[in-house]
């Protein structure tokens, strides 16, 4: 009896080039081409292991042909191990039901690739891993980035493996559509990340990573996008800021119920900060080194904070954001702690000598970056970029864009998916290549941000001229498409405030924000959309560590005043786990209300647009909020604001896009450094949530 090793799945994934073939073709490529080419066709048969682990075979100089044949008549009578998962004898000896059947090796191998590679079961020595987390990404109609780290299990240390992808339509792994091979990478701090590109449209996948040694991984989940002319729903979440000093995120704990088809992470994934409590000696963390002063350091230090992020702060404790990953697809963006919060967190600001050194802030000349030199270009930057990239589900595209010297040769973080007929879902990077945040010294000689007139300056980017034209023109063809709903998210906020939260201490309309450094480009954009009629546009947003909603407005160029931007909005959420939040110790409804009146009269002295929806806002319905049972009547500013929850929002897009619904969920926080059990913490509530209609909607 001969054993059929081929695999025409396993075969097109393991070779892109082969992706168009069928099985028939498939398998005359393997016969013709494939088997002389030394070409991967199975996980029960490798080549190049075979005849490593051989050396009779090595010294007999056989083909790859003859290699194949040899296992066949002589090597799986032999018991001998055939691939980095898979010994015949070890198979047979360590699995009693087919010892009790009287299995030889020869049926070991059959039932192994029959039954066994989905069972899980283990085919090989076992090899003492662990896995970390396991993660998806950038899901498109027909792909996903999968992810994983591996481990030693006492020391928590990387550890090479090679690795079975499995990927199913049913979390028991028996409709298996795609296995694949992927190995862990040192060089990665020994994850591993492979883009399968065989996969169906609008549809839920489960997958898991198996060890040479039969261990498993957890079960992850992500769906792929629907094809762009199919009405279809749309259910996603966002949020942002997860800081070390509140590990470990029991937000998150019911992610794996909430069912999405997916979340954008947007941004400060980590921080560089130092975390831990003192007095017990838990959850000590120490702060990054400085990536310009001590790249290499740098490198090592920021990829410790994207593992503890993974990982219990206390034996057996909750596991971080290790569900939270595999939970459901992530888009995911790129912030300012990511890049250390200090010069290297403006993408496209000089670079300055040494390179990477910057320039100062204060001095006008350097407003906008006519310098020819990057600090997005620098050793410190991407000391701190390439952690980001091994620990994120995140798809790598190199940009050649030789007339752009501040985005040619960077990672593409921007890009445009569409979710079915009626949203389209548009991933900005705001970080990579904004002109400096500009400072000024103010009368008690303190360094602050300088928010005055210098923000006006026309030529200072936030996108860069590339990305910018591509986000307009992105709108512009979704609008002409009738696509409804144009979800855009970005890592710093859009909306224009008052100066102060309504905790405050946290300040808004900062420098980093659109209106308070880069009022010019922001102004161009929002007029863009209202010009052309681009509506039910949604900015999505985090990094002010609270939650809420307001409307958009531009400055008329004519006559000075703020115009809104029809039927635009922003959503300002999280933090998931942060700073801020927990400022406030009174959440009693008219505490809250207080806070946001007092915002209120800020704007109202200054001119700016109130806090939350207009009323009439468009299509506006079922407004909820904690505590006022007249939040559909009254339609206030509180009615949109949370700013003493750690918090994430849902969106959700009915099939014929008619309708939008808009919901946060949250928990009271905790103290800084307390590292909490999810038993010990206050339950995720819904908080505030409504719905918009479309033009012509039901």
């Amino acid at each position: 009896m001969t054993v059929n090793l081929f695999d025409p799945n396993f075969y097109r994934a393991a070779n892109p080039d082969l992706l168009g073939l069928n099985d028939t073709e498939a398998l005359s490529h393997f016969e013709q081409f494939g088997l002389k080419e030394g070409r991967k066709f199975s996980v029960a048969f490798d080549l190049d292991y075979y005849r490593t682990v051989n050396p009779d075979l090595v010294t007999a100089n056989l083909n790859n042909q003859q290699l194949y044949e040899h296992f066949q008549k002589f090597g799986i009578n032999e018991g001998r191990a055939s691939s980095q998962f898979f010994s015949a004898s070890y198979y047979v000896a360590n699995n009693q039901d087919l010892q009790n059947a009287g299995f030889n090796y020869q049926q070991g191998l059959q039932h192994f690739v029959n039954y066994g590679l989905k069972e899980g079961r283990v085919g090989n020595l076992k090899t003492d891993i662990f896995f970390n987390a396991v993660a998806a990404g950038d899901a498109t109609e027909n792909s996903a980035i999968l992810w994983t780290r591996t481990a030693d299990p006492t020391t928590n240390k990387g550890k090479i493996t090679d690795l079975i992808v499995q990927v199913a339509t049913d979390p028991q792994f028996n409709g298996i559509q795609n296995t694949l091979l992927t190995k862990t990478n040192p060089d990665r701090d020994y994850t591993a990340k492979l883009d399968n590109t065989s996969l169906q449209s609008n549809t839920r996948y489960y997958y898991r990573f198996l060890a040479p040694g039969g261990e498993v991984s957890p079960v992850g989940t992500f769906k792929t996008a629907p094809n762009k002319t199919e009405q279809a729903p749309l259910r996603m979440a966002f949020s942002a800021d997860t800081a070390g000093e509140w590990r470990p995120y029991p937000l998150i704990k019911d992610f794996n119920q909430l069912n999405l088809d997916f979340l954008v992470y947007l941004g400060d994934t980590i921080y560089e900060t130092p975390s831990g409590n003192t007095t017990t000696g838990v959850g000590i963390s120490p702060a990054t080194a400085d990536p310009f002063a001590d790249p290499a350091q740098a490198l090592a230090d920021y990829r410790r904070k994207y593992l503890e992020n993974l990982l219990p702060v206390t034996p057996n404790g909750f596991p971080g954001l290790r569900s939270f990953y595999a939970a459901q697809g992530n888009y995911t963006l790129l912030d300012n702690h990511e890049l250390g919060d200090k010069q290297f967190a403006n993408g496209g600001a000089p670079a300055g000598t040494p390179a990477g050194a910057g320039v100062d802030p204060t001095n006008p000349i350097y407003d906008a970056n006519t310098t020819g030199t990057f600090i997005n270009k620098t050793p410190g930057y991407q000391a701190v970029l390439k952690p980001y990239q091994d620990y994120q589900p995140i798809r790598e595209k190199i940009i050649s864009a030789p007339n752009d010297p501040r985005i040619d040769g960077t990672l593409q973080q921007y890009f445009a998916q569409p979710w079915g007929a009626n949203a389209l879902f548009v991933n900005v990077d705001d970080r990579s290549y904004r002109d400096i945040r500009m400072r000024r010294t103010n009368a008690e000689g303190r360094i602050v941000d300088d928010v005055g007139s210098r923000a006006d300056n026309p030529d200072r980017t936030m996108l860069g001229s590339t990305q910018l034209n591509w986000l307009k023109q992105t709108l512009l063809q979704a609008k002409n498409d009738g696509v409804t709903w144009k979800i855009v998210a970005i890592s710093a906020p859009i909306d224009e405030n008052a100066s102060t939260s309504g905790n405050k201490i946290i300040p808004l309309d900062t420098g980093k924000t659109w209106i308070g450094g880069y009022r010019a480009e922001r102004n161009d954009l929002l007029k863009f959309i209202a010009d052309n009629k681009i509506d039910n546009v949604v900015f999505l947003t985090a990094d002010d560590h609270e939650n809420r909603v307001n409307e958009l407005t531009y400055t008329d160029p004519l006559t000075g005043s703020r115009v809104r931007v029809p039927n635009a909005l922003t959503i300002v959420a999280g933090p998931m786990a942060a700073f801020g939040p927990g400022l406030i110790n009174n959440h009693s409804f008219e505490n809250i209300k207080s806070l946001a009146d007092g915002i209120v009269a800020q704007q109202q002295a200054t001119g700016v647009d109130l806090l939350g929806l207009d009323p009439n806002f468009p299509g506006l319905q079922n407004v909820f909020r904690e505590g006022d049972p007249n939040a559909n009547t009254l339609r206030q500013p509180v009615d949109f604001y949370s700013p003493d929850t750690f918090n994430y929002v849902t969106l959700d897009v009915s099939a014929d896009g008619n309708k939008l619904s808009v919901n946060t969920y949250g928990m009271n926080p905790y103290p800084t450094n307390s590292f909490p059990d999810i038993s010990q913490v206050d339950p995720v509530r819904r908080i505030l949530g409504f719905d918009i209609m479309r033009k012509g909607g039901l």
